[in-house]
């Protein structure tokens, strides 16, 4: 059975020689995908075996637009189009940077999917395991009513919410692992730029961005957009309603 690209739709790949390796290539978008182990035949491209452990917590990213898919969701919460899937097994592709560039990996049947270049960019790069995320990135709870606090979060084990003054939501009460769409780099609200619904880094924002350090850092709530945590709270409303504060002002 012919695989099938994970980018375009009903695209099969075609099974092409390079060097003494047979890989899939797409002949619409021309990625590339490699079955477990045939990366690491070309010498002068490195293992990404290190981002393995990583990839086992990393966000997919969508078919349809790119954008990045939670672990916990099925769908984009975006454009509700399925993540990427891995041409080898099916298995849903994790997205993680490997410094020159971002990779899909599968951690199911280890295969990896390159976009077009990215095989170029590989060449003679460094690539090392990420440092392990703090325990404040890996959980998140809600605090206690306070008062009118401007920080209704907080990590686990801490004994009271931050003040408004060093909330890295500016004040808002919001500390979410948003994430840039381009790298995957988690950000603060601070250090997040939105633009046409998605969210970016400093280093690839487009132009035209809004940065949310332009938020004002103490406003009341009025005509602010609704965040009811009364149910509980997905990644996907945190950054639905990043986006829509950040278009509100």
């Amino acid at each position: 059975m012919a695989r099938s690209c994970p980018v375009c739709p009903s695209q099969p790949l075609n099974a092409v020689q390079a060097s003494d390796v047979e890989v899939d290539l797409c002949p619409r978008c021309h990625g590339l995908y490699f079955d477990r182990g045939e990366l690491e035949r070309f010498p002068d491209r490195p293992s990404l075996k290190p981002l393995q452990a990583a990839a086992k917590q990393a966000p997919s990213r969508c078919r349809k637009g790119g954008h990045l898919v939670p672990r916990a969701l099925a769908h984009c919460a975006t454009c509700r189009s399925e993540p990427l899937g891995c041409p080898g097994c099916g298995a849903r592709l994790a997205l993680v940077s490997a410094r020159v560039c971002t990779v899909d990996l599968c951690t199911q049947c280890g295969g990896t999917w390159l976009d077009a270049g990215k095989f170029e960019a590989l060449e003679h790069a460094t690539v090392t395991a990420p440092p392990p995320p703090s325990k404040a990135s890996q959980e998140w709870e809600v605090a206690p009513a306070t008062d009118g606090g401007a920080d209704p979060w907080k990590a686990p084990g801490a004994t009271a919410p931050l003040p408004p003054s060093h909330s890295p939501s500016g004040g808002y009460g919001l500390r979410s692992p948003l994430a840039c769409v381009q790298c995957g780099l988690q950000l603060p609200v601070s250090h997040a730029w939105a633009w046409n619904g998605d969210l970016y880094c400093g280093n690839h924002h487009p132009k035209g961005a809004v940065s949310g350090a332009s938020l004002p850092k103490h406003q009341s709530s009025g005509g602010l957009p609704n965040l009811d945590v009364d149910d509980g709270l997905e990644l996907a409303d945190l950054v639905r309603w990043f986006v829509q504060l950040l278009r509100h002002h």
